[in-house]
């Protein structure tokens, strides 16, 4: 099963639907599978907050059921824990509604009902793995003040006072670390909304290129009193607005291509890249907003497999024709063999069909990474490749919707 995940097409194949909106993860953690359930999750990258027809997710099935393992796996993972059912129930709703259950289970008289009230009721198995569960849910950050439809909070279900006062103290435990966590990290905070602010007006959003520098200091509106560079003191002789995306078109360009300099795509779609999409040249190197901003942000190196190819040719057609003999009395040497048995004496032939093969590329290539072939097809008549074309909801070249692709084999 591994295998089959590494290798499917589409990782949106894993979260494909049945009649009763029940996915492949839904049904590992009904049925406490719990090894294809992490396989799904980690290789098969499935959604964990798909809800069924009743708006089950696969946590509120796990709790159903008294999966405990199925619970941490998922809330380990980072599924949601507080989205509602059909009836407005979370995962919480769900625990403690088993926890009360088990216990009306094992009433057998009215004397046990004042024990039940003050906690003190039998101590079944169910139970133990409903309180578990409803206490881990709690600790990792379920809300306890979520009303359901019926306007009932998780509490409101729960008769056990100590059981209560247990999830108040999970409860409140999370949210000190939070609170103890977001004060170690209120300077990085401040540094990243610092470097993003413009350093004149510190109101607007940094979005003008310095050149020759490639530093990002200040606005559009605050560029036109700059004569030096904010960050190295260097004279500015040019200036380049960062605008929107163009593969996505709806998140800002914020990754600088080297060695051409442009700022043209955001972190999402420059890691597809290989080659700019303004100006086609190879990209060597991506920098990061922050790195232009001047902090410490990331440099990425970039190996094109095409940028090989082509200078691999270009060697290749140097070497033919620089090993051609000098002596123009032998013409029979003087060029590379063809196909035919017969020689080709022109070197402007030779960088013809270099040429023509480059452009054979770019035709057949995908406009956005420029890297892999176009295979993927879309209804206004433009096509990508497969894996930038998932990632896309308008078309990289006439900007329409996309309603449907079209896969080519």
């Amino acid at each position: 099963m591994c295998i089959l995940l590494m290798k499917l097409p589409r990782r949106w194949f894993v979260d494909e639907k049945k009649d009763d909106g029940y996915t492949a993860l839904h049904l590992a953690a009904l049925n406490n599978h719990v090894e294809v359930a992490e396989l799904l999750i980690r290789q098969g990258k499935a959604n964990m907050d798909v809800q069924n027809l009743n708006l089950q997710t696969a946590l509120h099935l796990a709790v159903e059921r008294q999966h405990p393992q199925i619970v941490r796996l998922l809330i380990r993972e980072g599924a949601n824990l507080n989205i509602p059912d059909k009836d407005g129930d979370t995962p919480l709703h769900e625990a403690l509604r088993n926890h009360t259950l088990s216990q009306l289970k094992q009433l057998k008289d009215a004397n046990d009902v004042g024990k039940l009230l003050m906690g003190l009721g039998n101590q079944s198995t169910d139970k133990k793995s409903s309180a578990s569960i409803a206490c881990i849910l709690a600790a990792h950050g379920a809300d306890l003040k979520l009303k359901n439809k019926k306007g009932h909070t998780p509490l409101d279900l729960c008769p056990d006072p100590n059981l209560c006062k247990a999830l108040l103290n999970c409860y409140k435990e999370k949210q000190n670390n939070e609170s103890g966590s977001s004060n170690n990290n209120e300077n990085e905070g401040e540094e990243t909304v610092t470097l993003d602010e413009c350093l004149i007006c510190s109101d607007a959003k940094r979005d003008i290129l310095f050149k020759p520098c490639l530093h990002v200091t200040c606005c559009s509106a605050c560029s036109s009193r700059v004569k030096k560079c904010l960050i190295c003191k260097e004279p500015v002789t040019a200036k380049t607005q960062i605008e929107e995306c163009i593969v996505c078109s709806y998140k800002k360009a914020s990754v600088l291509f080297k060695p051409c300099n442009h700022i043209v795509a955001c972190e999402s779609c420059a890691c597809l890249m290989k080659k700019c999409v303004q100006c086609r040249s190879p990209v060597d190197r991506m920098v990061s907003f922050t790195a232009c901003c001047g902090g410490q942000g990331n440099v990425t190196e970039v190996h094109s497999e095409i940028v090989e190819d082509v200078s691999k040719i270009s060697n290749i057609c140097a070497n033919n024709v620089n090993s051609a003999p000098s002596n123009v009395n032998q013409p029979v040497a003087t060029g590379a063999l063809m196909n035919n048995g017969s020689r080709d004496t022109s070197a402007s032939d030779i960088q013809k069909l270099q040429q023509q093969l480059q452009d054979m590329k770019e035709q057949t290539s995908c406009p956005v990474c420029l890297d892999r072939m176009r295979n993927l097809i879309f209804l206004c008549g433009h096509g990508t490749c497969q894996m930038c074309g998932d990632r896309m909801t308008e078309c990289p070249i006439c900007r329409k919707a996309i309603e449907k692709r079209i896969l080519l084999y």
